[in-house]
């Protein structure tokens, strides 16, 4: 039996998406690719971070790649002057994914509920993850150049709401936490075949 790859587009603290997804796919598919930016502007970026821990102990290979969203969650738990950009990027839905009313220096119940789990997973997270054949990476303008690899990427949001596929790109960030009626998408390798979460 072949074994498939499947890519994971952008999920934004929707985990209902990501379970949705998940289930869609086959039991061909050996090894999941994640492009990056679990967290930020959806309802459970918590809870998002949980699914990706256990999906670690499970029989499928997990790869994680860090998106810029999940870069900018590790610096605010170390950086007080990061707090500013992570809120423009959506991350006060991060923060009430974590504490709950009363609110008072957020920033530090942020650091004090994020547990140490959670943390080194954002830390273990790649930048890119490539095979003979095929190139992840969050942005494709981090992709190697110079070789004729299919790229998959996420990060450039696809206002159709459907994941563009060219002859060497495939862009899956369909609008999952970002667009009404965004959906996340998983593209599946080397089909080139496509799944996607109901409208979030």
């Amino acid at each position: 039996m072949t074994h498939t790859i499947a890519f994971v587009g952008d999920i934004h603290g929707h985990a209902q998406a990501l379970d949705d997804v998940l289930s869609k796919l086959g039991a061909d598919v050996r090894t999941v690719v994640f492009l990056g930016d679990y967290v930020n502007r959806g309802p459970d970026s918590k809870g998002v971070l949980e699914r990706l821990l256990a999906l670690q102990s499970g029989p499928r290979e997990i790869v994680l790649l860090s998106g810029n969203h999940d870069r900018q969650l590790e610096r605010v738990l170390v950086d007080d002057a990061a707090l500013n950009d992570f809120l423009r990027m959506g991350g006060a839905a991060t923060i009430r994914s974590y504490v709950g009313p009363p609110y008072r220096n957020v920033l530090s119940q942020l650091r004090g509920a994020v547990p140490t789990s959670h943390r080194q997973l954002l830390a273990s997270m790649v930048d890119t993850w490539e095979t003979e054949e095929v190139v992840a990476t969050h942005n494709a303008e981090e992709a190697p150049r110079g070789d004729n690899r299919f790229v998959v990427a996420g990060h450039d949001l696809q206002t159709g709401l459907l994941p563009v596929i060219r002859d060497h790109t495939a862009l899956i960030d369909t609008g999952c936490g970002t667009m009404s009626g965004g959906r996340l998408t998983a593209l599946l390798w080397p089909s080139l075949e496509w799944v996607q979460s109901d409208q979030v």
